[in-house]
């Protein structure tokens, strides 16, 4: 097992163990088989699955020759697959899945060098993936991905033989929009050249582990940008179908508050009035615009927009997304974008067939993470991961 020989050496600091050898476990050596059984488990077809594995494979074997003749110590760097299921990516669904390589540190406790069984430094590798929880602060889904607590299925295209089990199909419009509010990412992402880092030089800290700090790279197709500003025009209209389904939901949640007994009804009162007025303003705006106009990018300010609507008086629950102006570059305006159909075409190899790869590489300002990440940036061969995408 991994901890016997983590176990055998004596210690007296955490330090005297920087310069210890580690050791390399592939995603096949990970010690632990119930995770390593659960590797694919979210993908759902056999050649789904066979694709990933092989996929992954593929990845590892790159990762590794990255490290080539490169001394590790202070840890163990272990890898992992997973599978995270299905996204539609502009109107094709594809599967999302993951490589991993953590350095678990060793450090000392009574006198025994341990493994840590947690990781400062990471490198993740997301296959069909570009939203990542830890890029939200700079690119996210501006208006979530429902309508409430009751939504029953109102957000999804086909939502008249939506089954509840697909969480992945299609979403109106208005859902699938994402914002970007740093050129320098949205430039990485679009030409596949450079990289993007979430914490900027000047704010780096020096020898310390609490300052996590993440580089990104975008593998891509060549010369198709990823995403595509979305028109005020487009903005309109999937306004338009938004409060269009607002109906058909708040007559079945009427319906449902009703048969419950349930007293938040009040607050849905004059949603016929308000989803009314929602409509109007909307169409109003497409009819007095011009062309030229109409064909600039929707910026938005959720925030601005709901302290609009809270000094107007109006109620909450039934004014969600009200139109009110577009933006330019007031505080917490949003560019809006969208994933281009262009770029993200149905494979005949299947859902799984990696269309766009994001590489993720976290690192702390520590001897055994710096020296990870320098060997990574000077010796990751990012043209054979380009060549899985091409």
């Amino acid at each position: 097992m991994l901890s016997a020989s983590v176990k055998a050496q004596d210690c007296k600091t955490n330090a005297d163990l920087d310069a210890t050898p580690g050791k390399y476990l592939t995603a096949a050596q990970y010690p632990w088989p119930a995770a390593r059984a659960e590797y694919f488990i979210n993908l759902k077809t056999a050649a789904d699955k066979a694709l990933d594995k092989k996929t992954l494979e593929n990845v590892e074997k790159i990762e590794q020759q990255s490290h080539t003749g490169f001394n590790l110590t202070g840890g163990n760097w272990e890898n992992t697959y997973s599978s995270n299921g299905y996204d539609c990516l502009a109107i094709t669904k594809l599967g999302q899945y993951n490589f991993q390589a953590a350095l678990h540190e060793f450090f000392c406790i009574n006198g025994k060098k341990k493994r840590n069984d947690e990781y400062s430094t990471v490198l993740r590798i997301y296959v069909n993936q570009l939203l990542l929880t830890t890029l939200d602060y700079f690119l996210s889904r501006p208006f979530g991905s429902s309508f409430g607590s009751y939504d029953f299925g109102l957000q999804y295209v086909d939502w008249q033989n939506h089954k509840p089990a697909d969480v992945n199909a299609k979403m109106i419009d208005l859902f699938n929009y994402i914002y970007c509010t740093n050129q320098q990412l949205l430039t990485a992402i679009n030409t596949g050249d450079n990289f993007f880092q979430d914490v900027a030089d000047k704010d780096i800290k020096p020898n310390n582990r609490n300052n996590f700090i993440t580089r990104y790279w975008f593998i891509k197709k060549k010369d198709i940008p990823v995403l595509l500003p979305v028109s005020r025009k487009e903005y309109l209209e999937s306004l338009l179908e938004y409060y269009n389904r607002e109906k058909i939901y708040f007559t079945k949640l009427i319906a449902q508050l009703k048969a419950d007994h349930d007293n938040s009804i009040k607050y849905y009162s004059k949603w016929e009035k308000d989803v009314a007025d929602k409509i109007a303003i909307v169409q109003k705006t497409l009819s007095g615009q011009n062309e030229e106009w109409l064909s600039k990018q929707a910026i938005v300010n959720p925030s601005s927009d709901n302290e609009k609507r809270y000094n107007a008086h109006l109620d909450e629950q039934t004014n969600y997304n009200r139109f009110w102006k577009f933006y330019d570059k007031e505080a917490k305006s949003l560019p809006l974008y969208k994933y281009n159909p262009d770029y993200f075409q149905a494979n005949p190899k299947g859902a799984a067939a990696p269309q766009i790869i994001t590489v993720a590489f976290r690192y702390v300002t520590l001897p055994s993470s710096l020296r990870l990440f320098k060997n990574f940036t000077e010796h990751f061969d990012f043209e054979s991961l380009r060549k899985i995408v091409n």
